[in-house]
């Protein structure tokens, strides 16, 4: 039963990917194929056998390495290769639209509907990387983020003045008190009591809505923010890192990535991410980031190559295996016995079929945390220990000494 619940969450983290994917024009077919058949995998009385399971979720995995891919390349294919920019956090003005979510095939369409207009547009949260893509940065009215990981859309929604829309999963529910429900637009599937839908492709009564608001005032912040290292991008300056691998000027790569949740418990990744030596560098995706995001980490001593490199999404989760693998090439060293640690935050389905792709490629010595999720039993526990060194966050000093290298 704990198998089969890992089945179906990895299977919702799935199904969300190949949606996305399927909006941009991609074959999904094989990943239509596993979706269906561990569906069926998992009908009453159908499979008792561990080591089938097993099998089958190792499927669910490869099928997550497949979609991921498919979307990735479907993103570049209609918005460009991103690359690195810096943007404004946290700064505001004027008629403006707050976009939450992942669906940059939603904001581009808004974007074009928006010339013009009057209106500028701002990203939350998991629309972040949005602003590394040349399709979408090219429009002047993209202008910035506001807020930070999805779990602040309350507080964050009831500051905002302007006109809000949700386009994916990742949202709050208001409460019944909010004031923002009158303004609060979802897309698609999302859906909230007393919002308002925007069918697809008509975005005239959320225009209208943030044209009939008041300009946005006090958010005036000077932060800023750095993202679009698509893995696509680091393929461009493989060369200049393979080099400063070899001379010694970066020791060790650090995958602290993963979907945040509430809490202090997810201060760890902070921490860890501020106890790194200076020859370290952070690979990071998903809404994890905004623990650490804000700091500044400056460039490998004596190289241009920055410490902090933001991939995306979190189904941009695939560059760092894509630049895994391509280290593993350049260097001639197998992919487990890289300067490469994984920390991982876990909080909902997208995060399993993540952790579901990167062991169906046999990638070990993953750490997760900040708890281990509900469907894992000691049985699982005891296969993934010894198939895959899998453990749990425990403290960040203690678990940086146990896995910094050199």
């Amino acid at each position: 039963a704990k198998l089969q619940d890992m089945m179906i969450c990895g299977l919702k983290g799935l199904s969300a990917y190949r949606e996305h994917a399927r909006e941009l024009g991609a074959d999904t077919i094989e990943v239509d194929d596993v979706m269906s058949e561990t569906l069926y995998f998992t009908l009453t009385n159908v499979n008792f056998n561990f080591a089938e399971h097993i099998s089958q979720l190792m499927k669910v995995g490869s099928a997550g390495v497949k979609v991921m891919d498919l979307l990735s390349d479907a993103h570049t294919a209609r918005l460009g290769v991103p690359s690195p920019v810096k943007i404004t956090q946290n700064r505001a003005e004027g008629k403006a639209i707050l976009v939450s979510g992942h669906n940059l095939d939603m904001l581009s369409k808004l974007l074009q509907a928006t010339e013009g207009r009057g209106v500028n547009i701002y990203t939350h949260s998991e629309m972040t990387p949005a602003h590394g893509y040349p399709e979408l940065n090219k429009y002047p009215h993209l202008k910035g983020n506001i807020g930070k990981s999805w779990f602040d859309q309350s507080k964050l929604f009831e500051a905002w003045q302007g006109a809000i829309v949700v386009n994916t999963n990742c949202i709050v529910p208001p409460k019944k008190s909010a004031n923002y429900k009158d303004r609060l637009f979802t897309y698609k599937i999302t859906g909230v009591e007393g919002a308002q839908k925007c069918e697809e492709g008509d975005f005239e009564p959320l225009i209208q809505k943030a044209l009939e608001l008041p300009s946005v005032i006090g958010f005036d912040s000077d932060e800023t923010l750095t993202t679009g290292h698509h893995y696509k991008f680091i393929a461009s300056v493989l060369d200049d890192v393979k080099q400063a691998v070899l001379d010694g000027k970066i020791r060790q790569f650090f995958v602290i990535a993963g979907c945040d949740a509430p809490g202090k418990e997810g201060d760890y990744y902070r921490e860890m991410a501020l106890s790194l030596p200076r020859d370290c560098v952070i690979l990071t995706s998903s809404c994890g980031k905004f623990r650490f995001n804000d700091i500044d980490f400056g460039v490998i001593e004596g190289t241009g190559i920055p410490r902090y490199l933001d991939l995306g999404q979190c189904n941009d989760s695939n560059g760092a295996v894509h630049t895994a693998l391509a280290l593993s090439n350049a260097l001639n060293i197998p992919l487990n016995d890289l300067p490469v640690s994984i920390v991982l935050s876990w909080m909902e389905q997208k995060a399993v079929i993540i952790l579901l792709a990167l062991f169906s490629l046999g990638v070990k010595n993953i750490i997760l945390g900040p708890k281990a999720p509900q469907f894992v039993n000691s049985a699982i526990e005891e296969f993934l220990s010894e198939h895959f060194n899998f453990s749990y966050t425990t403290n960040a000093k203690d678990d940086l000494q146990r896995i910094l290298r050199g």
